[in-house]
């Protein structure tokens, strides 16, 4: 019996799944749906993908999760602008998706590892740490632990000059810390490993993939060299499931294969659309709010009834009981709507029936 809690993250989408993201952005990439990628919980992209490091493959590709959120955040925030023709009160306005994406065209990530070689420090990598009370920066650097001790003052002046620079005035960035590490390789051990596994999930899906496509199946799929997982939408007949799952485990069988099990679950096809249509809009939400520190918002979700009609989640940082609450939420509700009904966004969503709910610290509905 599930939990209360994985109930309300499954019912609320919340955080987004990058397993299925990353499935995902083969496919719709080949097709051309960059505007158009589920986006379940936005807010939460940032605190999740570097938690995931597992490696998820599909359609014969290898992705991993941290390739997949720099891929999204390209393909999320690289959407058509629109002119917005009115301003909440006190905030302001959304911008547009293409304004958002050219204002943080380049991450901070990149931008304080550029900065740091350039002058001269032995820079192997540098990775946001995102989540939690706090959230920072990590610099690592390939050289012995007493130079490490030694660079590490002018390492994090250089990395603060950034972080504290126009570019990202008001945003949470500005609260960032730095660490300084040295930097320590994979043991070989588990590289041999790695490889092991990355070479059986490719024969495996080598396997599959023809089987796949001699049957039509155009769903996501994915798995490893222990497991295949399909999709297929509530639409789908049992007897076509059946006869698809069933080539599977014996083209798996035939090819000496017949550990791997064949897994399938079925989703709810309206919900998916749905989601799809609102992607962008959540982006854009999501992406402001969680940006900026002036709107006090610690997350940004939807939710889809059945497809029938979408829900959009704001959560901000203030108690239901602070005099500023209900101003805060009027403002950001003002926004929401303001960025909804332009022409842009009103046209993906295609006149979906929706509800904004704000939600208080304390968790109280705040109307």
């Amino acid at each position: 019996m599930e939990s209360k809690k994985e109930v309300e993250l499954d019912e609320i989408q919340v955080p987004v799944s990058l397993e299925r993201f990353t499935k995902q952005l083969p496919k719709r990439y080949k097709e051309g749906e960059f505007t158009e990628e589920r986006m379940e919980q936005v807010s939460q992209e940032w605190n999740q993908f570097q938690k995931k490091v597992k490696k998820q493959w599909t359609f014969g590709k290898k992705v991993s999760t941290f390739t997949c959120a720099a891929v999204a955040s390209i393909l999320l925030f690289a959407g058509s602008g629109f002119v917005s023709p009115t301003m909440a009160k006190f905030l302001g306005k959304i911008p547009p998706l293409s304004a958002i994406y050219d204002r943080f065209n380049e991450n901070l990530s990149d931008l304080i590892s550029k900065e740091l070689k350039k002058e001269g420090y032995p820079v192997r990598r540098v990775q946001e740490h995102v989540g939690g009370n706090k959230e920072g920066v990590y610099v690592f650097l390939d050289t012995s632990e007493e130079k490490v001790e030694k660079m590490k003052p002018e390492v994090e002046k250089i990395s603060f000059q950034i972080i504290h620079g126009e570019k990202y005035k008001g945003t949470r960035y500005e609260d960032y810390y730095v660490r300084v590490r040295k930097f320590v390789d994979e043991p070989e051990e588990w590289k041999k490993k790695q490889a092991q596994i990355d070479k059986e999930t490719r024969e495996v899906f080598d396997i599959v993939k023809p089987i796949l496509d001699a049957h039509g199946y155009e769903q996501v799929w994915g798995g490893g060299p222990k497991t295949i997982e399909l999709e297929f939408p509530n639409t789908e007949t049992k007897d076509k499931i059946a006869e698809i799952k069933k080539a599977v485990e014996e083209a798996l069988q035939s090819a000496g294969k017949d550990s791997v099990q064949v897994k399938y679950r079925i989703f709810n096809q309206a919900k998916e659309q749905q989601y799809r249509r609102w992607s962008d809009a959540v982006s854009g939400i999501g992406s402001e709010f969680m940006t900026y520190k002036k709107y006090q918002v610690s997350g940004v979700g939807y939710k889809s009834l059945n497809g029938e009609k979408m829900q959009i989640h704001i959560r901000i940082k203030l108690k239901s009981t602070d005099p500023k609450a209900t101003e805060l939420a009027s403002d950001l509700k003002a926004m929401t709507e303001d960025f909804i009904h332009s022409e842009e966004i009103w046209k993906k969503i295609k006149g979906d029936p929706y509800e904004i709910i704000i939600t208080s610290k304390d968790k109280k509905t705040i109307k």
